[in-house]
């Protein structure tokens, strides 16, 4: 902006007049008083005060200082570290702003008072003077915010950065099977030494890896009643969760089928392990889960359910043994599938009539009839091959028929 010879002029003295001790004092004092008021984050905290004050103070110098020449921005030092300390201070970048939005009102109003017709030489129109500082406290301001804002968010991005790296080394450490320690305790905000529950939650390799997985995390604990998981990314397709309880909990994997069924995704449970290798154990049951009910039409497993057949495996013994065993009752006719889920049933039920009926949702009448047709099937009574038909019955459940008749 072009200024006239006495706009100049008067620049200059009021510059120099502006710079003498008492008035300086004076001017930092009434804007930080202000910007005090406004900000409680700040008000609370001593040290960023006396941060407030010094990059007030270096700020006003170097703008009274340019005001002399063309003009250019000075930032201060003090003012980059003031907005760094808001940064590592965890403050949102709202507070760094709101400082200056603050502060550009109070400054307004000393300009205002500063170019009053009595604080002017004669014949300078109070407009000409109110307008040429004004404008240059404004793009001083603006300026300053647009660098700041810089040195705010490459802060929080390296404490990010810095905090995430911290969080994955002490996650690694335990999974390899490290001593849980306080330090570790802190650095994750995570209890170790409670009940270690541990998931995960992946999409499959069809997917384009856009799943927000950490907030579909958070609504699966919700709704098992689990409290706020510690997840990590192990993937763009994956993620790897904890949740700490005080006592064993009991969680219902149906509540969570909907929602999984909808963003096409598979939900793996470890048991719930205490002691120091807790946090380990149940993230390996729970891989181990995943890397088997991945391959299944069912949306979650835990690893309770898919225990026997993760230890059988899936190579071609195993498939050979399914095949011998339940070959009885795979002759491709109608009810097949009833009868293969009621014997299953019954046999983790105890072979108790009543519990099987009531888990399926059926008169025990009905058991007793279809238990009698897989026994008249397999040759004999079920309670005398009663391990090897869960297991192939779990293994039939967990993998389907057409792993089973794959290569």
């Amino acid at each position: 902006m072009t200024t006239s010879a006495p706009v100049e002029r008067w620049l200059q003295d009021f510059a120099q007049n502006s710079l003498r001790p008492g008035m300086v004092d004076a001017f930092v004092q009434r804007v930080d008083d202000d910007i005090v008021s406004a900000i409680p984050e700040i008000a609370t905290d001593p040290v960023l005060v006396e941060e407030l004050h010094a990059s007030t103070r270096e700020h006003w110098r170097n703008f009274l200082v340019s005001l002399a020449d063309d003009y250019r921005l000075a930032l201060p030092s003090a003012a980059i570290a003031f907005s760094l300390s808001i940064a590592r201070r965890h403050l949102d970048i709202s507070v760094l702003l709101k400082v200056y939005r603050v502060a550009n009102k109070t400054v307004f109003s000393y300009v205002a008072e500063n170019t009053e017709p009595d604080h002017l030489p004669d014949g300078l129109a109070r407009d000409e003077a109110l307008l040429a500082l004004w404008l240059r406290a404004e793009q001083w301001i603006d300026d300053a915010v647009e660098q700041l804002i810089g040195h705010y968010t490459r802060e929080r991005a390296s404490l990010v950065e810095g905090a995430q790296a911290r969080r994955s080394e002490a996650i690694e450490a335990l999974v390899a099977g490290a001593a849980p320690t306080a330090d570790g305790e802190r650095v994750l905000g995570h209890k170790l030494t409670s009940w270690q529950t541990a998931f995960v939650l992946s999409a499959p390799s069809t997917s384009d890896g856009g799943a927000p997985l950490f907030d579909l995390a958070l609504q699966i604990c919700e709704r098992l009643g689990l409290p706020r998981p510690l997840t990590t990314l192990a993937g763009s397709r994956e993620l790897w969760g904890w949740v700490a309880t005080a006592e064993e909990p009991t969680v219902d994997l149906g509540a969570v089928i909907p929602l999984l069924e909808e963003a096409e995704l598979h939900f793996a449970l470890g048991r719930a392990c205490h002691g120091p290798t807790g946090f380990r154990d149940s993230h390996l049951q729970a891989v181990a889960t995943q890397r088997i009910g991945r391959r299944s039409r069912t949306r979650a497993h835990g690893y309770a359910d898919v225990e026997l057949v993760g230890l059988v495996g899936d190579g071609e013994l195993a498939r050979a043994m399914v095949r011998r065993e339940l070959a009885p009752l795979m002759t491709g006719a109608r009810g097949d599938e009833d009868l293969r889920r009621t014997a299953l049933t019954h046999l983790r039920s105890g072979m108790s009539v009543e519990a099987t009926a009531e888990a399926l949702y059926i008169h025990p009448n009905t058991v007793r009839y279809r238990i009698g047709r897989v026994e008249d099937r397999i040759g004999e009574r079920l309670a005398a091959r009663a391990t090897r038909l869960e297991v192939c019955l779990t293994w039939l459940e967990v993998y389907d028929i057409d792993v089973l008749e794959g290569p």
